[in-house]
C-alpha cells in the first residue's frame, strides 16, 4: 500500500510510506525497498533534501514536521502546532530551492478551507504564515507557489528571497482532486509540465 511517493533530487531513488507504518525508499531501477524509519500515524507528505535528509508529517498529534536521514536514525522535530491558535496539524511538506526553507500547510480547527500555507525557516525552527485558505503548496520556477483550495489550483506570485508572497492569487485549473485532509493531487516539473 505505497502512498505519497517523492523522488530523491538526483532522481535515482523514490521515498514513500508504506501505508500508515514506515517511511521507506526504493531505487528507480527496482530491488527491494529499505525501511528508513516506522511512523507513528498515517502520512502526510514528505520532501527529500539535498543533505540526504527527509522532512515528512503524519497525522500523529502535536508532532508538526519532522526530519530523519534516509539512512535511519532519530527523528528530529522541526515544527509543533500551536494549538492556541487553532493549529491541529503541520503537513504537506515541499522544500524550497536552496534547502534553507519549507513550504507547508497549516491544518486548522474547523473546515478544509481553514488551512494556511506557511513557510518554516530550518535554521531557526520559525514559522510564518504566508496565506490562508489552501494546502499542499509546491513552488514552481516560474517564482509562484501553486496550491490546492476547494477543488481548483491556484497560484500566487513568490520572492524567494525575501520569501513574500507578491500577487493576488489566480486560478490554474479546476476540478483537481483533494484529499479531505488537504492532499492535493498534483506536481510540477522542473520545466514547467503539471499533472493532476
Amino acid at each position: 500500500n505505497p502512498r505519497h511517493p517523492f523522488l530523491s533530487p538526483d532522481g535515482t531513488r523514490v521515498g514513500f510510506f508504506d501505508g500508515a507504518r514506515a517511511l521507506q525508499r526504493v531505487s528507480v531501477l527496482g530491488g527491494p525497498p529499505v525501511t528508513i524509519t516506522e511512523i507513528p500515524a498515517p502520512p502526510r507528505g514528505a520532501t527529500w533534501g539535498e543533505d540526504d535528509r527527509i522532512i515528512f508529517s503524519t497525522l500523529a498529534p502535536d508532532t508538526g514536521l519532522l526530519r530523519v536521514g534516509v539512512a535511519g536514525g532519530e527523528i528530529e522535530t522541526l515544527s509543533v502546532p500551536d494549538n492556541e491558535r487553532g493549529e491541529r496539524n503541520h503537513a504537506w511538506p515541499e522544500l524550497l530551492p536552496g534547502d534553507e526553507h519549507v513550504l507547508f500547510t497549516i491544518l486548522t480547527t474547523g473546515p478544509l478551507e481553514n488551512a494556511q500555507v506557511a513557510v518554516l525557516t530550518l535554521e531557526t525552527g520559525e514559522y510564518q504564515v504566508l496565506f490562508p485558505g489552501g494546502s499542499g503548496a509546491k513552488y514552481v520556477p516560474t517564482g509562484h507557489i501553486v496550491y490546492g483550495v476547494g477543488g481548483t489550483l491556484r497560484a500566487v506570485g513568490f520572492d524567494l528571497e525575501t520569501l513574500t508572497v507578491m500577487t493576488e492569487p489566480i486560478p490554474v485549473v479546476e476540478d483537481v482532486l483533494m484529499g479531505p485532509r488537504g492532499a492535493a493531487n498534483f506536481s510540477v516539473s522542473d520545466d514547467g509540465a503539471l499533472v493532476y
